[in-house]
């Protein structure tokens, strides 16, 4: 009687086993299709965003020749006031 016992015990775990297998592939199948499915738009802004980092590079050489570009450059947190304000910090008033 004891070995039937034992031997249902270790069907009902190879049948609970089975079961997780079952689920973890059919959560990697779904992340998969995911996956699939929203590559090109990811690869379509790693392009865009390589686009406005060319024009911003482009930009801030521009403002090397031509200054009068740097307060829409600053007004964007795109270029620091460094050579006056590194220069001379001004101290807190109270």
């Amino acid at each position: 009687m004891r070995h039937n016992s034992f031997a249902g015990l270790l069907v009902g775990l190879l049948f609970v086993s089975a079961l997780a297998a079952a689920v973890q592939v059919l959560r990697l199948s779904f992340a998969t299709r995911d996956l699939r499915r929203i590559q090109p738009r990811v690869i379509e802004i790693t392009s865009h965003l390589n686009v406005a980092q060319a024009l911003l590079n482009d930009t801030l050489e521009y403002s090397k020749h031509n200054p009068a570009i740097d307060p829409l450059l600053q007004s964007m947190n795109f270029k620091t006031n460094s050579a006056t304000g590194a220069a001379s910090p001004q101290p807190l008033s109270k």
